[in-house]
């Protein structure tokens, strides 16, 4: 199994596992590698930086894998910090976000940090116009079942 790392023409960066590298190629051709964020198939091996050799001076001959990954253990910790910070950080907007939003992005009010509730349709129109929206993962609940 070999690990590379892709990205798309809208530069989301995901990883792909194949069994060779003949077999990514393949794939790529028959259109089969797409974007898990935007779901396009016009993607592309990047470089990647899984294990960086450095000078043996400084102590370290190497560092394997720089990128932040999440262990799947973490994930709920992560995502509840991440809805903590958003929650004190920025203004909350309510049902009125895609509205906002615009109204930033064309100058029409005050640049700042906006959190609040949008359609599918709000934030697709959001993204057409270059504006970034982006829905965030809920905090999973351990008091339910899924």
């Amino acid at each position: 199994m070999i690990i590379f790392d892709i990205e798309c023409m809208n530069s989301h960066r995901f990883e792909g596992w194949f069994n060779n590298s003949e077999e990514y190629e393949k794939q790529v051709a028959e259109k089969l590698v797409t974007c898990p964020f935007c779901g396009t198939d016009q993607v592309a091996k990047v470089p990647t930086a899984s294990r960086i050799n450095l000078n043996k001076q400084t102590g370290m001959e190497s560092v394997k894998n720089p990128h932040h990954y999440i262990a799947p253990e973490d994930i709920n910790t992560f995502v509840k910090q991440l809805h903590d910070h958003v929650i004190r950080n920025f203004d909350d907007v309510g049902e009125n976000f895609a509205h906002e939003a615009k109204r930033i992005h064309y100058g029409e009010a005050e640049e700042r940090n906006i959190r609040g509730i949008a359609t599918y349709n709000e934030v697709k129109e959001l993204r057409e116009e270059g504006i970034n929206a982006i829905p965030l993962p809920q905090p999973k609940d351990k008091n339910k079942l899924n």
